[in-house]
């Protein structure tokens, strides 16, 4: 029967590993089943009767090739990669890096409000969106980030009405976004940033002892109240306006004194109307690598928390409350749908300069918003005021970032979760001196497998996946 000239399909490439009594198989356009440890041997041994009900199951899921399913094979997988084609879409913009706040972890390694370096100026901010258009993507996302990007609200005004102008020429899909501390967010600019139609962020580390531990402001004061008052404000002039496609929305950054809050943290941004969390673990860059040994914690540390969170999250769904976990969404649409949701941390290859670049005060050009928080030369990709897109994107160095993120290395290769996974250079650079790295000995490639693994976990589950199901229907 494994007589090559009686069959009629070709095994297609595929990954594995076993859970408790039965097997995980994925493949690379990104399609899974579980099998049996009997089923998995007819697999390995390739012991496929024709037209069985196990032969039609792996046809299906495209484990197996046939001329029935060859053409959906390969347009999944020209779909999951469809994002290699689009050029750089995701901009971030650093209109200041002065700050008032002088939160614990620092990533950006903000300056204070004294600081007379690190603004941009109406030069710079004009070189800046006339490279951004060069990017031959029909989609442009433009994002303010700090420093406390409203305390050079002079800039993002004038960046914002200078992109749509230059759209009356382009027409992309040009789309702004803005990362606040909501500390100096008057009515003034509130009523600016809804009237152009500017998605709105804020950082929210949870209950007001926690976030303000995390989060003070630079004089000592506590943050918690204006974050709260401002998503309360903003979210109530949303309504006020009849704006359906625009929510507040908040980031958190987990630190050691987070552990212990899970449900506290869960029921903060669900109190204060929240639909999402994404519960990303702490990254060394910036001022964080100061204090790393006082707010960093272990791989297994994070993981229990991750869990308890996750599991409260479903449990709370379970009895009608819609609350989702952004980082379990994004590993879902990629398990669950044919598209990639094209989140650039966790994409082969990575998003580095080919999907996002981040622009400082000065005009200089970072593969991406982490690479600038290291301030490296190797992910300086150059400078507004003297390159061109075209220069900058087929450098050397941006061709070497790209390769470098690439997950074909051979110890990825064997990886399950290949499918779905990706390589940062930038977080190999800072862990271990190099952006080629020993990836499983990273705490990145232990959490995403541990995170891939529990998913897995839970879909087998049919109330799980259909929640799961329901957090992908909601984002459409």
């Amino acid at each position: 029967m494994n007589d090559k000239s009686k069959q009629n399909h070709l095994i297609n490439n595929y990954r594995h590993k076993k859970f408790g009594n039965e097997f995980l198989v994925t493949t690379d356009h990104g399609s899974w089943i579980f099998l049996s440890e009997k089923e998995f041997e007819k697999l390995k041994k390739d012991l496929i009767e024709k037209d069985s009900e196990f032969c039609k199951k792996l046809e299906e899921t495209g484990i197996i090739i046939t001329t029935k399913n060859i053409k959906t094979i390969l347009r999944k997988l020209e779909k999951r990669n469809d994002f290699l084609y689009q050029g750089t879409s995701l901009h971030i913009v650093i209109p200041t890096l002065r700050c008032n706040q002088k939160c614990i972890y620092c990533h950006a390694s903000s300056k204070s409000l004294n600081e007379k370096k690190g603004e941009m100026d109406e030069e710079t901010a004009k070189k800046v969106i006339d490279f951004i258009f060069q990017s031959p993507s029909e989609y442009i996302a433009i994002e303010f980030q700090g420093g406390e990007p409203l305390l050079n609200f002079k800039i993002v005004s004038y960046m914002i009405h200078y992109a749509k102008k230059l759209n009356k020429k382009y027409k992309k899909n040009l789309i702004f976004r803005i990362v606040s501390n909501f500390s100096i967010l008057d009515e003034e600019k509130l009523n600016f940033l809804i009237k152009e139609n500017v998605g709105i962020c804020t950082s929210l580390d949870g209950p007001n002892y926690l976030h303000n531990k995390n989060r003070p402001f630079a004089n000592k004061k506590e943050s918690h109240h204006l974050v709260e008052k401002g998503i309360q404000k903003l979210n109530k002039k949303y309504k006020k306006n009849n704006i359906k496609h625009q929510r507040a929305n908040a980031l958190i950054t987990i630190t050691k004194y987070s552990l212990q809050y899970p449900k506290e943290i869960i029921d903060e941004y669900v109190g204060l109307g929240l639909k999402d969390i994404h519960l990303r673990f702490l990254n060394n860059l910036g001022d964080a690598r100061q204090i790393w040994d006082e707010i960093s914690y272990s791989c297994e540390e994070f993981m229990d928390f991750w869990k308890k969170s996750i599991d409260y999250i479903l449990e709370m769904n379970k009895k009608g409350v819609f609350f989702r976990e952004r980082g379990c969404l994004i590993i879902l649409q990629k398990i669950l749908t044919e598209t990639d949701p094209n989140f650039v941390d966790i994409r082969s290859p990575c998003g580095a300069a080919i999907e996002q670049l981040s622009y400082t005060p000065e005009g200089d050009i970072f593969s991406c918003d982490e690479a600038r928080m290291v301030g490296e030369d190797l992910f300086k990709l150059g400078n507004v005021k003297k390159d061109t897109y075209r220069k900058i994107i087929s450098s050397n160095q941006t061709c070497s970032l790209v390769a470098s993120s690439i997950n074909d290395c051979q110890i990825c290769d064997y990886c399950v979760y290949k499918p779905y996974c990706g390589i940062c250079p930038v977080c190999n650079f800072v862990e271990q001196g190099s952006i080629i790295a020993k990836t499983l000995e990273t705490p990145r490639c232990k959490i995403y497998k541990a995170q891939f693994t529990y998913l897995f976990e839970k879909l087998k589950n049919l109330e799980n996946k259909k929640i799961f199901q329901d957090w992908i229907n909601k984002t459409k």
